[in-house]
Formats: structure tokens, sequence, C-alpha cells
């Protein structure tokens, strides 16, 4: 999906009134529809019943103002701020307050900075006890450092953040649509919910923290006057739109033979479960069939995390898989519709066997992550491997792994990561995701594509190994290589969210994570 630049997002809205006939009014309530079920969800996450939505003079707040009214009627307790008075509100903006206004959502109006400390229910925070914030102040047409009754609704719900999660309307207030800087006060949203077209602000990796969470919601403009005079851009976003349309329901008729065999191979001693956790995320993922090889050390792991999948132990020699073994047991892997490989599997000279054996007799589709990665790049810096035409490879690298996949450093990595992201993927002939804060997923000669889901609370062992199951599942379902490597860098990075708004960052880990992938999926299934 294309980021679009304030005048380009208006030209598409302009586009949409005057040449597709879609009134105004329409638009407006789709963005705040959305907005409001993007909100109800956190709610539900956090356990919250109540929703404080601060709405500006612009489009921002008909959009906040449309939400609120759809929140009332769902049966929560909303309040609604308005930082300036009912009668300066113009168009649809207009329209939406009265509709708001007539189904009987509360509201007050603190239109100077001095009311935002005089109010003793706001100045307390009180008014936001188990709720969550709806930012609709400041959208895109700001410039400059917000002033006045803006600039102290920003600064409050700033405070306000460690009482309740944060939602904003089309970008966080006091941010630049185009630039993403932020000269004065600025929101930090935990969750935005833009309308068509990602900004370029969000380009921003500086200030990509303030924007959270990032989804992209489908107002109903055609691509056609979305994408039209845009120029190509260095990477697209990773977006729930676009991934919605790859991702086909299952036939009525559907059976785990027809959904995909993956087989997760792993493990050593002391990284026995790696790969448990990789068929974790496979299996919560949609695989038909999971087969997993691992050493003997990880039986205990597989039958409690994954009783589904179908546990092969393998002899080790120094405590890790040697290919004779695998070679033994897995023949050509042509009973399986795809490989994911490397999870625990260490870097000794039995491993470095391993996937040299894997690299040469995996017939198709085949992930290779962590340890796997280390030694490929071991295997092409001595011109021990070339690709393999039929071979299809996803590579799953966090920066040091790239950095030793490209004979560089990891600051090299992390200094350009869009240019690591499209020399990995054409080196090796290869779909790359790029892990880290802003993960990039690339084919050879394509263009970079960006994810902007996931949290801090991540940064934990495991994670990788869940993706790279994921990444494997969706692949052997049948998508390309791209799309499900796309899929699964966003539902991952989701549901990691979703774990962040219900239990907070401390406590999440990579399990927990794979337990909330059912509910983001079924976004994708909706």
């Amino acid at each position: 999906m294309r980021f679009l630049t304030v005048e380009q997002m208006r030209a598409a809205d302009r586009a949409a009134i005057d040449e597709a006939h879609i009134p105004e009014m329409m638009l407006m309530t789709r963005a705040g529809t959305a907005l409001a079920r993007m909100t109800a969800r956190v709610a539900a996450l956090r356990g919250a019943r109540s929703i404080v939505l601060v709405a500006g003079h612009g489009n921002n707040g008909g959009d906040a103002s449309v939400a609120a009214r759809c929140l009332f009627e769902e049966g929560f307790r909303v309040q609604v701020i308005m930082t300036c008075v009912p009668a300066v509100l113009k168009g649809a903006a207009r329209m939406a307050w009265d509709e708001m206004r007539t189904a009987g959502v509360p509201y007050v109006v603190l239109a100077s900075p001095e009311s935002w400390r005089e109010d003793i229910a706001v100045s307390s925070g009180t008014v936001v006890r188990n709720s969550v914030i709806v930012d609709g102040v400041l959208g895109t047409g700001c410039r400059g450092a917000p002033t006045g009754a803006a600039e102290q609704v920003i600064l409050w719900i700033n405070r306000m953040r460690p009482y309740a999660a944060v939602v904003a309307a089309d970008l966080p207030s006091g941010m630049n649509g185009d630039t993403g800087e932020t000269p004065g006060a600025a929101v930090h949203a935990d969750v935005t919910v833009t309308f068509a077209r990602p900004k370029r602000c969000v380009l921003n990796d500086a200030q990509a923290w303030r924007v959270g969470h990032l989804t992209v919601a489908d107002i109903g403009i055609p691509d056609e006057l979305c994408d039209r005079d845009t120029a190509d851009e260095p990477c697209r976003l990773i977006a729930l739109p676009t991934l919605a349309r790859t991702f086909a329901p299952r036939a009525w008729d559907a059976h785990k033979g027809s959904c995909g065999h993956l087989c997760v191979i792993g493990g050593s001693e002391g990284l026995a479960h790696a790969p448990v956790l990789a068929a974790l995320g496979a299996l919560r993922s949609g695989a038909g069939l999971v087969t997993l090889a691992l050493p003997a050390v990880g039986a205990a792991a597989a039958a409690a995390w994954t009783p589904e999948a179908m546990a092969h132990l393998l002899p080790t020699a120094n405590g890790a898989i040697s290919k004779t073994s695998l070679a033994e047991w897995g023949g050509g892997f042509t009973r399986f519709d795809g490989v994911v490989a490397g999870p625990g599997l260490g870097t000794s000279a039995e491993a470095r066997d391993v996937v040299a054996h894997l690299l040469d007799t995996v017939p198709h589709r085949l992930v290779l992550d962590a340890d796997a990665l280390t030694l490929l790049a071991a295997l092409q810096a001595e011109g021990a491997w070339q690709p393999r035409e039929r071979q299809e490879r996803v590579l799953t690298p966090h920066p040091g792994e790239a950095a030793r996949l490209l004979g560089i450093t990891a600051a090299e990595v992390q200094a350009d990561r869009l240019d690591a992201v499209q020399r990995l993927a054409e080196r090796y002939q290869a779909t790359v995701v790029l892990k880290g804060a802003g993960t990039l997923v690339c084919t050879p000669g394509g263009t970079p594509r960006l994810n902007r889901t996931g949290n801090p609370g991540m940064a934990c062992g495991g994670m990788g190994d869940v993706l790279a199951g994921m990444v494997g599942a969706l692949w052997v379902q049948g998508l390309h290589a791209e799309a499900a490597a796309a899929t699964a860098v966003w539902a991952h990075g989701t549901a990691g969210d979703e774990a962040v708004w219900a239990e907070g960052q401390t406590a999440l880990s990579a399990t927990a994570l794979a337990h909330r992938l059912g509910a983001v999926y079924r976004l994708l299934e909706r």
C-alpha cells in the first residue's frame, strides 16, 4: 500500500466526492465507524467500558463525533470533550456533531487553555478512569507547533497515558503529516487508525513510536483515485486491507491434507525448545499438518505445547542433529509442502552439514531462520552454496544475522535497513524478512514493504521462532512467498500489540503472543 502526502490524500478525497460521487458525510461516517470499531477492540482487551473522545474543529473532530455516537449506541459510557465551540464547525464535521448531540451523547466544551486546568474531572484525571482516550484534536492540516487549547489537550492526553490507552484518528495530533516532525507538543498514541492510505509521516523512524500500532481503514475511496499521480516510494506499507485480498477463506470441503504439510527442523542441546515454538506458530497459523523433527531432549516440550504436531526424534552428535540421521529420515523432503529450519539448531559442524543438506535437497519452499542463517552466511562466504532455481527461500534475519549474511556490521545494517533488505534479497535470491522495529519484507528486485505493528514488549526470546513457523504455515497453505511473509509479520506484530493492550509489555512472551493469533486471523477472515 502506497504512502501519500497530505496534498495527495486531499486530492483523493476531493476526487471521491466530485468524480466518484461519494458524499463527504459518507466518507466521514465510514472513517468514524472504523475508528469506533478499533476503539471498542482496544477497550475490550483492556476491560474498559468508558471512552473519552477529544474532538477539534476539523474533520478529525468530525470522525471523533461519529465514533462517539457509534460507541454510545453500542452501550459504552461515552464522554466527548470539544476543544472548540460547536458554532465554528462546518460541513460534514458540523453534521457529525449534530447527529452526535441528537443521539444524546454527553459532551463538554473546553475551548480555552485555562479551561483544561480548571475542569476538576479533567485536570485530576478522574474522567479517564478505566477508559480509552480517542485523539481527534488535529489532523493532517496541522503545521507548526500546536497552541492554545490544542496544545493543552495534547499535553493532557500524554499525562493520562499511564491510566488509559490512546487511539489517534488518522495521525497523532501535533505530528506533521508529510515529514512526521513534531515541532511542539504531540500525542503519543498506542494505536493510530489512518484512513484510506498511510500518510508519509509513518516513514519517519525517529517518530514512529508516537504512532503505535498502525491500522489502515478502508473508507471506500477507489484505489485508482488514491494512487493517481503518486510516485514510487522507497517502500510500501503492509496493511490489513491489502493482506485481506490474498487471504482467501477455506473451501467448504477443505481437509488437513489440502491445507499444507509443514516440516519444522531444529533444536540442539540447550536449545531444544526453539523448534517447538516454531511449530506452535505454524499450528496457530492454520497449517493442516505439522511434522516436528528435533532432538529427543525436546520431546517433553513438544508434547506439552504442540500435541497436534507429529514429533520425530532425531539422534544427535555432540548435542546436534546430524546430517546422516536427517537424510535417513527426511530423504528428499518431497512429502512435505515446505520446511522451516534453524530455530535452536546451533552452529556446530554438524549443524552446518544439516543446513547444507537442506539447501541441496529441499525441493521447493524453505524458510531459514536463526542459526541456519549464520550457517548460510558461512557457506556463501566459502563459495560452498549457490541459489538453486527451483527452490524458493524465505530468510528471516534479525540485524545481527543480516550483518553476517552481508559481511558488514549490524550498525551498518541499521543505518540503512532499506538498502540492507534489498541487498539480502538480491544476493540470496530469496524473500527476506529483516526483523526489528519496522520489520521489512522484500523480494529480489522488489519494493520493500514496511510493517508498523509490534512493540518493545516483543524484545524477548522465542518471538522469531514463532514468526518463522507462521511464515511457513501461511506459505504451504497457498500464499506466495512475499504474501506469506508480509501476512505473518503483520499478524505477529498485531498479536503482540493485542497482548500488550491487555496485559502490558513486561509479561509478554512468545507463547502468550501465539495464543493471541486466533483473534488476529479473524480480522483477515472477515
